[in-house]
């Protein structure tokens, strides 16, 4: 999980993209490091892959299945901002009005459509 996200996301930062709101650290940091690939190297192997299947490919040489179902297993149960709900609310100006959203795959996904229907 995040894995596409975080292609798309480093893909930004490269010369001639447009990162715009978004941050390498986060969920896309916390990823990697569970991993064990630095940031650096995971740059260096998205600038190089002409396809996001040429990124997963460096991941699985780079690292193993196990790191993959421990980060699953972790960011599939995470609640924005480690649980605590009023930063969630701080930092989400919307998510007051959808308390439904509990884990934080679920609020990036809303925020990613808010952020983008305002973009187009």
């Amino acid at each position: 999980m995040f894995l596409p996200r975080s292609i798309d996301k480093v893909r930004a930062s490269l010369a001639g993209g447009d990162l715009g709101e978004y941050t390498i650290p986060g969920f896309t940091q916390m990823m990697l490091d569970e991993l064990g690939v630095s940031v650096e190297a995971f740059t260096g192997a998205v600038a190089e892959a002409k396809t996001d299947a040429e990124v997963a490919a460096f991941l699985r040489k780079h690292s193993s299945q196990d790191k993959y179902d421990r980060w699953n297993a972790f960011v599939s149960q995470r609640q924005p901002r480690g649980g605590n709900r009023n930063e969630a609310l701080a930092a989400y100006s919307w998510l007051h009005t959808r308390p439904d959203l509990i884990l934080a795959v679920d609020v990036l996904e809303e925020d990613d459509k808010q952020h983008f229907a305002r973009a187009n």
